[in-house]
């Protein structure tokens, strides 16, 4: 009798204390646009369109108690995630994004935004761990899965929970899931009022089209096209014993004949054609001679003299290949900080003076830094800077040295890959303390450690994901 009372007893202090939870993976489930653009009240207001979207589906389940604690916990890389949000447009700052995880959190006492920081597998591992530890516990009566359809990653570690008499996993598709999940057996919904169900624009998946390489026709040269427009053969002058042009044809030697008797070929701009004349017929032509000369551009030019005399030529210009750009790169820190390259104090010389001397003379106007520095302003002829004193390259290293001695706007979180202005103190070791303008800015203390300085992501114009260096 004791025995069934401690049964009951138990069971009751089970029911009473149970709950459920909301496991989300920030990575792959972002919450709407309309929420992560009103931060401190799309917080807010997140939070209570989930837990009602949750309480909801319990009625339906049999896990019907309206005051049954609901547990939320999202997992995210807050830097990259921001990132990724503000490239997408969807937020302007990436401040936004942190200041959404903030105030979801301060929203509920049982709900956390947690930011695990650096590291593609974070949030997966805190996920997983966190999926068995909450289906061991007997109180737990559901787990709700967000994030973790949108790839296979999840896939392996959820076939160990299939069959399962608790049947305690919902899955929460965002964006389309994966049909491998969908052979799990597990319930799929979805919370379309509650979390974005399109990917990012970063986030779209390509395919890869294989391209279909066609025969080449027959009828098309498969060797190199003339170079030039003679419409006589080319001749090679050569001592013989009769002193008489050999004719040599612009084709490859293979393309050639091994018998004297063939009439010549032309090389025209088009496909080449046989002569209706022979050698005996045509007239009397002087040796025909090609040179090689420089083209001034780093190329080559080749020159034929014609038939009609040496001052009837045509130049075929090979330029040589312009130097691929490079694209611009912008580096960050493990803490999402901007890291800045090295710069050094312009050595003494002239153009210190002559610097000084211009800069004087336009006063009280100063230098254009979009101008001279970025090759462009925005203003154009209304700017009220100066964009008409000529520096020299020598004067435009001081200057860019003298605007890196200045803090950017955006602070260690620009990423304008033309900026020009300092992210952090760049004197390295820096002896001015506090008089230093990176000591006490609006974000904090600027002047980083060895360790900080550190680059850890790359950022290169034109990439929508960074490159990770360790």
């Amino acid at each position: 009798m004791n025995l069934e009372a401690d049964v009951q007893r138990v069971a009751h202090q089970i029911n009473r204390d149970s709950f459920v939870v909301v496991l989300i993976d920030g990575d792959g489930a972002k919450f709407g646009d309309e929420f992560l653009r009103d931060p401190i009240g799309g917080a807010e207001r997140a939070a209570i369109r989930l837990k009602q979207a949750v309480r909801e589906n319990l009625r339906d389940t049999g896990v019907g108690q309206d005051d049954i604690p609901i547990l939320v916990r999202v997992y995210a890389n807050l830097n990259d995630l921001s990132k990724s949000l503000r490239m997408s447009r969807v937020i302007e700052y990436d401040d936004e994004m942190r200041l959404f995880a903030e105030r979801f959190t301060n929203s509920r006492a049982d709900f956390d935004f947690v930011n695990v920081g650096k590291g593609k597998e974070n949030a997966d591992s805190k996920i997983r761990r966190m999926l068995s530890h909450y289906h061991r516990n007997i109180q737990c009566k559901k787990v709700f899965l967000a994030g973790c359809c949108h790839d296979n990653g999840y896939l392996h570690d959820l076939r160990d929970y299939t069959g399962s008499a608790e049947n305690k996993i919902v899955l929460l598709e965002t964006t389309p899931a994966e049909p491998a999940f969908r052979s799990l057996g597990f319930p799929i919904l979805r919370f379309d009022d509650v979390f974005r169900s399109e990917p990012l624009g970063n986030e779209t998946k390509h395919s890869f089209m294989t391209a279909t390489i066609r025969p080449r026709s027959p009828s098309i040269p498969l060797g190199p096209g003339p170079i030039a427009r003679p419409t006589q053969p080319i001749q090679k002058s050569m001592p013989t014993p009769s002193a008489t042009p050999i004719t040599t044809s612009v084709f490859p030697p293979e393309r050639q004949s091994s018998t004297p008797a063939p009439t010549p070929v032309s090389a025209s701009a088009s496909s080449p054609t046989r002569s209706s004349s022979t050698p005996e017929q045509q007239p009397a032509q002087p040796p025909r001679t090609a040179s090689v000369i420089s083209s001034g551009n780093g190329g080559t030019s080749i020159s034929y003299a014609t038939a009609g005399g040496m001052s009837d030529f045509q130049n075929v210009t090979v330029k040589a290949p312009k130097p691929k750009k490079q694209p611009k790169v912008v580096y960050n820190n493990a803490d999402g900080y901007r890291i800045d390259q090295p710069t050094q104090h312009p050595p003494r010389t002239p153009a210190q003076s002559s610097y000084q001397a211009k800069f004087q003379a336009i006063k009280p106007s100063v230098f254009c830094n979009d101008f001279y520095l970025k090759g462009y302003c925005k203003w154009g002829v209304g700017c009220d800077k100066t964009h008409d004193a000529e520096l020299t390259g020598p004067e435009l290293a001081i200057h860019r040295y003298k605007a890196r001695t200045s803090l950017c706007p955006a602070g260690p979180y620009c990423d304008d890959y033309d900026c020009y202005l300092s992210h952090h103190c760049p004197r390295q070791p820096c002896t001015r303390a506090d008089q230093c303008p990176f000591y006490n800015t609006k974000f904090g203390d600027l002047h980083l450690t060895k360790e900080q300085l550190q680059a850890t992501t790359r950022w290169t114009q034109g990439s929508d994901l960074p490159d990770h260096l360790n």
